[in-house]
């Protein structure tokens, strides 16, 4: 449970919602401010959560919560907001998309709070000022900044991990490059690591051609979900990439060696957690692609794998930085706020360092306490409590405005296994390359470009997954055809539309 909740603060997803338009008139006459938003966690209600009551008495502002727990009504509540119609003060875990930020403003419902940051949000407005890059990830192409950001310290990525005890057993060394992977792999086939006596080792498990393309570092091949990547100035595609095509047999010659998974392709995130959470409990898996080992093995085992720094390319390790530093649209201000500053310096609480242990970790002393050294641990009521993260935290769900406090996760003293994957976080960090900067695109922008979305990277995930798996033999003539066939779909146009959006920056 303790790194369950610890796991929480290192992994924000942001998770989108919807919500019907209701009446906030009565519900709300009693309380000056009304903060409404989405959070979907089982059993956790912000009425009854201690974050909110602890908040308030460090700020002094109180606010009548409004809290909604389907994507689907807070996602109809957003889109139902009117400039003159009633409106919650704050939208906070707001899940706001760009396109959603850019309409929203222009409706008049949100306000740009960029004039009121330096006066009102001193920690936020700090960070801003030592990051351009994160100034201009949450800056509209007018430069409004009509949304506020969850910063993370220690970005989310789709990591390979391998069972280090299998590793130690083979007498192997952590694979640098990929012919020292395959080494690794044709071990973990060919012996029976997890002693079971069944011949059912998976080398290396993935789920689609998604998790695969992150394996396309090993040929200097980084590119963004819409197969996207800038080099010297200009927009590149993938699958025109020169090193497209080896990436592509070297996985093929992986598959067809028993090195991938077989189900792979067509595995899905509910079968993978059948698997996760049945009665077996011994580990299948020698490599995986995933975000966190706590989400894609037993609680009993997770703790045998490590994160594998990136593979060595021409000297060279680079590794796609999958959600960065800035996850964007967490808060907002609409229009019929009544204190815009008073708002604004409720959230920059968050932006401290105290304010995001309060989100993630609770009160000094009630919560957790510190050693003499400065390493914390939680008490023994909170480490034994199940319900804490829903009852005391406001952390998981849709994603908190706030910044990371990695210092203080850093100094968790219960736990050296979640030390030790923090800190090859840190070292991963090194390697991170961002394939396209942050960008903002309206609503027809979005419409444009998802429609040659749908087709071009439908059709290159097929064929990736058909060249692997042999379905289509991959040869000159075949790969010809793939090239041309997306040509035809209009690729040269998708690569101008993100040129013109790449220098509009």
């Amino acid at each position: 449970m303790v790194k369950r909740i610890l796991m929480m603060a290192l992994v924000v997803m942001m998770l989108m919602s919807t919500g019907a338009c209701g009446a906030f008139a009565e519900e709300t006459a009693a309380k000056e401010l009304v903060l409404a938003g989405f959070d979907d966690t089982e059993y956790r209600n912000w009425t009854s959560n201690l974050f909110f009551e602890r908040i308030e008495k460090m700020t002094g502002v109180q606010f009548e919560l409004k809290q909604y727990k389907k994507d689907s009504e807070w996602t109809a509540f957003k889109a139902g907001l009117e400039k003159g119609g009633e409106m919650p003060d704050v939208l906070f875990k707001a899940g706001l998309t760009t396109p959603e930020c850019i309409s929203l403003y222009e409706k008049g419902v949100l306000i740009d709070l960029k004039p009121y940051l330096e006066a009102n949000c001193p920690n936020l407005w700090a960070y801003l000022q030592e990051n351009e890059e994160a100034m201009d990830a949450i800056s509209l192409p007018g430069g409004q900044i009509v949304a506020l950001p969850y910063i993370n310290e220690i970005p989310v990525q789709n990591y390979l991990w391998v069972n280090k005890t299998w590793l130690d057993k083979a007498g192997k060394e952590m694979p640098a490059d990929k012919e020292a992977l395959e080494d690794v792999l044709r071990t973990f086939r060919d012996n029976d690591m997890n002693q079971n006596g069944k011949d059912d080792e998976v080398p290396l498990g993935f789920m689609g051609p998604f998790d695969l393309k992150f394996l396309g570092h090993a040929f200097g091949l980084v590119a963004n979900d819409y197969n996207i990547y800038v080099e010297d100035g200009q927009v590149k595609y993938l699958p025109f990439a020169e090193n497209f095509r080896p990436f592509l047999e070297w996985c093929k010659g992986m598959y067809a060696e028993g090195l991938l998974e077989k189900d792979g392709f067509i595995i899905s995130s509910n079968v993978r957690n059948q698997m996760i959470t049945s009665d077996e409990k011994t580990p299948i898996y020698g490599f995986i692609i995933t975000p966190m080992a706590q989400d894609a093995f037993r609680t009993e085992y997770a703790d045998e794998y490590e994160i594998v720094m990136p593979l060595m390319y021409e000297g060279k390790q680079v590794y796609r930085d999958f959600s960065g530093h800035i996850l964007r649209g967490t808060f907002a201000v609409t229009s019929a706020c009544r204190n815009v500053e008073k708002v604004l310096s409720w959230v920059d609480y968050l932006y401290s360092p105290e304010g995001n242990i309060l989100v993630t970790a609770g009160l000094e002393n009630e919560d957790y306490y510190y050693h003499p050294d400065g390493t914390w641990s939680l008490t023994e009521a909170t480490a034994g409590n199940t319900y804490f993260s829903i009852m005391a935290l406001i952390s998981g769900g849709a994603t908190a405005p706030g910044r990371l406090n990695a210092d203080f996760q850093r100094k968790y003293a219960d736990d050296e296994q979640l030390l030790h994957v923090i800190e090859r976080q840190d070292q991963f960090v090194n390697y991170l390359v961002r394939p396209f900067p942050y960008y903002s695109l309206t609503e027809e922008e979005a419409a444009q470009v998802n429609a040659m979305q749908m087709e071009l990277g439908a059709y290159v995930d097929t064929m990736m997954g058909r060249f692997i798996r042999g379905d289509e033999e991959l040869n000159d003539e075949t790969y010809a055809q793939f090239i041309t066939a997306l040509e035809e779909k209009g690729a040269d146009a998708f690569i101008t539309f993100w040129q013109q959006i790449y220098e509009a920056l």
